[in-house]
């Protein structure tokens, strides 16, 4: 595993918006949306004469790929902080509130004027980000395995525990007993001397 975070959260997720990206050109062929994701993108800095162009394709590119690699440090971050258990409903929790956040968000009032949006459009980019989400859990699970294999050893360390009570705990702080009557024991104690009886 990457010891550098930001480098490892940058390729979680651009090997996320890859598998987003991949979904959501399959869904384009089938014809569920007439526009691609890079073009939706684009329509934050381009005008609309020119989201048709292949320059638009290139800005859209390189915007969505550059904020896919923040959003994968964010997650990485995320999980190191909060620990890895629930991976996959975190993941995909993540990937909704990235839609709603930004596209639902900052990109809708540029998208609906510059490229109108129907129904099924709307969902393909839902369905996107649900496979953003779920593709940076399972990449973060492969390739960022001591995360999440933090709460694994604790967990075992908890039921090692249980099981075992005689087993050694963490040294903790000495506790100190304070003797009544101090000054009692000071006195010194005087012995009387006995007679010794003769026998004879």
């Amino acid at each position: 595993m990457l010891k550098d975070k930001l480098m490892l959260g940058a390729i979680i997720g651009l090997l996320s918006d890859a598998v987003k990206l991949t979904s959501n050109y399959a869904m384009y062929k089938l014809g569920w949306t007439n526009v691609v994701f890079w073009q939706i993108v684009a329509s934050r800095f381009l005008e609309k004469n020119d989201l048709n162009k292949p320059a638009a394709l290139l800005v859209g590119a390189v915007a969505d790929l550059t904020v896919s690699a923040v959003l994968g440090v964010i997650f990485v971050l995320f999980i190191s902080l909060f620990g890895g258990k629930y991976l996959f409903f975190k993941g995909i929790g993540y990937g909704m509130f990235i839609w709603v956040g930004i596209l639902g968000t900052l990109l809708d009032q540029s998208v609906q004027g510059k490229l109108p949006q129907t129904l099924s459009g709307i969902i393909v980019t839902m369905i996107a980000h649900f496979i953003f989400g779920l593709s940076i859990a399972v990449f973060t699970k492969l390739l960022a395995k001591d995360l999440t294999l933090s709460d694994k050893l604790t967990d075992k360390i908890k039921s090692y525990r249980m099981n075992f009570p005689l087993a050694p705990k963490p040294a903790s702080k000495p506790t100190c007993f304070r003797i009544k009557n101090q000054n009692s024991l000071s006195k010194p104690i005087k012995l009387k001397p006995r007679k010794l009886i003769n026998s004879n």
